[in-house]
């Protein structure tokens, strides 16, 4: 349980969630704590979904069958692929950078950037298990890290009365609406743990929990920034987290985020490789991929040699802080979703003798939600 839970998680509390997380109490306030709350209930739908698949043979298999070849293929590619081959530099990088800022000035940070993906991905290939373990270890350090920052700063601010703002809903829930949308790109990835051949009769189970406990200490963290925090300073920065700890606890508290997010880092690295590796490789044995991908199927080492390449490559030629890097990681973000309304779709197709029903009726759901929701990122992204 502990580990399937850790890998659900694995994701979602990466630095680029709690970066989310920042801007959006900075943009929306109060509001978007609501927000955070809606976002997992419109993520129920996908844990029903993906259950589904797994009971048909996998997502894959089910949405090859119901949608096609091209379209199946195409929708994993141009989501998780694309996303774990453009987001390992930028949180590789971040883990580097953090750890020669905060701990070890001396280390070049690319350097720990690399040897961090070289370890992950070989643990990842020569003993499955040890990675599901070392996962664990990062996301409780990450869990432990932010639940102390974020009791500290509520519990200090309510005590001395510090930080910028009161918790009052401001006006106009119309003009937060945009801030608030981005809640639901916290908790992509929690299908990782579905991919990640960990397909138990209580894996649906494993993911709401994993789901409702990153809800739960995300809202502690919200509100520890929210009370210590000037909201435009939180809006403005592009490291929300190290502004809000260094808030609450001075210098003991960039130490506690330092080790939160390296932790945070290694922990969406592992669980890329370890979920998107797997897809690939079943990517392959479903004939959507070329058969190169099956080297080694059984430890899926073609495919998490290639995930971890192709990122390496980018930080040696110095793409890794390239702004258009950061793009092409919120286009394949939002292409996640999508991915997420047609594996709904695809669940519908499957059901079509079935119409009425309530996974049918959930999945309907689960189309119209993320659908709008990509439509909705999309237009705030333009404006």
């Amino acid at each position: 349980m502990v580990i399937s839970i850790a890998v659900a998680m694995g994701l979602i509390i990466s630095p680029e969630s709690l970066i989310i997380l920042g801007n959006g109490i900075g943009n929306a306030g109060v509001y978007f704590i609501l927000s955070i709350a809606i976002a997992v209930i419109f993520y129920m739908p996908n844990v029903i979904g993906q259950s589904v698949a797994t009971l048909a043979g996998g997502e894959i298999r089910l949405m090859k069958a119901t949608l096609g070849p091209i379209a199946s293929g195409a929708s994993s590619l141009c989501s998780r692929v694309a996303f774990t081959i453009c987001a390992l530099p930028v949180l590789l990088s971040t883990a580097g950078f953090v750890l020669n800022e905060t701990f070890v000035s001396w280390f070049p940070p690319f350097l720990f950037a690399h040897l961090l993906l070289i370890v992950l991905a070989a643990l990842n290939i020569a003993h499955r298990k040890a990675a599901e373990v070392v996962q664990a270890v990062l996301v409780s350090l990450v869990l432990s890290g932010l639940l102390v920052l974020s009791v500290t700063g509520i519990t200090s601010s309510s005590i001395t009365g510090s930080g910028g703002e009161t918790l009052a809903l401001t006006p106009g829930i119309a003009s937060n609406f945009g801030a608030m949308a981005t809640a639901v790109l916290l908790f992509v990835g929690f299908d990782l743990m579905f991919l990640s051949a960990r397909r138990k009769p209580d894996d649906a189970r494993h993911a709401i929990n994993a789901m409702m406990l990153a809800a739960i200490v995300f809202t502690l963290w919200a509100l520890a920034s929210f009370f210590n925090v000037p909201l435009d300073k939180l809006q403005a920065s592009t490291i929300p987290y190290s502004r809000a700890a260094r808030a609450i606890m001075g210098a003991e508290g960039r130490i506690v985020i330092g080790v939160v997010i390296i932790a945070g880092a290694a922990s969406a690295v592992n669980v890329l490789l370890m979920g998107v590796g797997r897809m690939m490789t079943e990517l392959a044995s479903e004939g959507l991929l070329p058969r190169a991908f099956q080297l080694g199927e059984g430890r899926d080492a073609a495919s998490i040699v290639f995930l971890a390449g192709l990122p390496a490559a980018f930080m040696l030629l110095g793409y890794a802080g390239e702004p258009r890097l950061l793009v092409y990681v919120k286009g394949a973000l939002l292409l996640w979703l999508l991915h997420y309304a047609l594996m709904h779709l695809s669940v519908i197709l499957a059901l079509k003798e079935k119409r009425g029903g309530l996974i049918y009726m959930m999945s309907l759901m689960g189309v119209l939600v993320f659908s709008a929701s990509l439509v909705v990122l999309v237009y705030v992204s333009e404006g």
